[in-house]
């Protein structure tokens, strides 16, 4: 009796390491070829990064969803991991630079409350989803489409746990739309741009062609990353794309194509990203905006009673129309004002420079955008009113006007579901918190 139990578990033993055996066989096997394939692609885009093609490697570099690949199973954590902050204990200047900048923050409240009302009220959420993280996050690993969504990770429990009502309602809406926290951070990461198939790629720089032959197996130099085709994934939308009145929402790199910057050579990367910085500086910084415009005051006149100058504004800098996109609006200011600083609110006067179109994108109110080298000018010409004493010209910059009046359109929604409403406050307050005065000047009238 015992030998037939011995028997019996010995052959129980024996189909159960023969099923292990399978089974790691046909996942070895899966993942061997899974790796053949990635090598493949990898070794074909390496290719093509020497080439003098340089938009037929990037048409396949900016295909998404972004195929990151498998890291090597020998390399440590740390070269493992996708995450900016790992990226930062080599790159710390850079990684600096990109946390502060508009990439690092491209799945802030906004989009995600947008992405959950659209699931609330669509059934083809996906696909809209999908098309929205193809530029705001474009690592494979955070597209619906991937179905491989396991439910919240520890980082998110313990924010459930610990976190404010406005991080709590965003772990919230990235579970519903079961996008995950991931591991490369949702945004344009680091990874977003460099990473694919688990190789590095990046600009041909020579202080880092030494240190890169050493670091993740090598990275792969090509010029691709100083040209402005570059950024046509995200900045340039297809010309049966979304638009009005004959000019696409998303129209960048066309109007630097057709401006004299592009005849001139000097890419997006020249003015955006100089000597390889990662702060991607645009709209929302007062000191480079300054840089590209050319601001004047017309000498100030008093005649028949009245008072005259003109506040103009040249876009002297700028590779584009000025604002690009319909989302910023930039704002000349002109009034008089009494002593002790007290603005005569009737005498203001005003001139915005923008795209100015309805919250359903269907209606164009204006388009006062300037063009390379184009001025624009508000002229005052106003009766002097009685006690004042200084003519005040000033600049503010609204760089998320538009989305300004979106959410407070949308939290006026009587039956807007609490979670949408807590992420759409937190929207228009980073929204509001970003406008900044550009320029002011003070002149005395007498």
């Amino acid at each position: 009796m015992i030998r037939e139990e011995k028997k019996l578990y010995w052959l129980i033993v024996s189909i159960s390491m023969l099923f292990i055996s399978i089974f790691l066989l046909t996942a070895c096997a899966k993942t061997n070829t899974e790796y053949k394939k990635v090598s493949k692609k990898y070794l074909y885009l390496k290719k093509l990064a020497k080439d003098k093609n340089i938009h037929k490697f990037l048409d396949i570099y900016w295909e998404t969803p972004i195929n990151e690949g498998i890291p090597p199973y020998n390399w440590p954590k740390l070269q493992k991991s996708l995450s900016p902050s790992s990226c930062m204990v080599c790159h710390y200047k850079q990684y600096a630079e990109w946390k502060k900048s508009r990439m690092a923050h491209s799945m802030d409240a906004g989009v995600v409350g947008q992405l959950l009302l659209k699931k609330m009220t669509s059934k083809h959420w996906k696909s809209w989803v999908m098309s929205c993280l193809s530029c705001h996050s474009p690592l494979a690993e955070y597209y619906v489409k991937h179905d491989k969504y396991k439910g919240l990770s520890k980082k998110e429990k313990n924010i459930l746990r610990n976190g404010t009502k406005e991080k709590k309602a965003m772990v919230i809406a990235l579970n519903a739309l079961k996008i995950p926290i991931g591991k490369g951070d949702l945004s344009v990461s680091c990874a977003a741009c460099h990473v694919r198939y688990y190789h590095r790629f990046g600009p041909n720089i020579k202080k880092y062609l030494k240190q890169g032959k050493i670091a993740h197996g090598g990275f792969v130099p090509t010029k691709a990353f100083t040209k402005s085709y570059f950024c046509i994934k995200c900045h340039q939308f297809s010309p049966d794309d979304r638009g009005l009145k004959g000019k696409l929402f998303e129209n960048t790199y066309n109007e630097w194509k057709n401006s004299i910057y592009a005849t001139k050579g000097i890419s997006c990367e020249t003015c955006h990203t100089p000597q390889g910085s990662m702060a991607f500086k645009s709209i929302y910084n007062k000191n480079f905006v300054l840089k590209a415009i050319t601001i004047h005051l017309k000498k100030i006149k008093i005649y028949s009673g009245k008072v005259s100058t003109t506040l103009s504004l040249t876009n002297s800098g700028v590779g584009h129309d000025f604002p690009t996109y319909t989302t910023p609006k930039v704002i000349l200011n002109i009034a008089q004002e009494k002593s002790g600083g007290n603005i005569i609110n009737k005498s203001i006067k005003r001139y915005i420079i923008g795209w100015s179109v309805s919250l359903n994108l269907r209606k164009q109110h204006f388009d006062t955008r300037l063009k390379p080298f184009q001025t624009a000018k508000l002229i005052y010409d106003y009766p002097l009113l009685k006690g004042s004493k200084y003519i005040k010209a000033w600049i503010t910059v609204k760089p998320e006007s538009h989305y300004t009046r979106f959410f407070e359109a949308l939290l006026k929604i009587k039956y807007l579901p609490k979670i949408i409403k807590i992420i759409f406050l937190r929207a228009l307050k980073e929204d509001v918190d970003s406008k900044y005065l550009l320029w002011k000047r003070l002149e005395r009238i007498y």
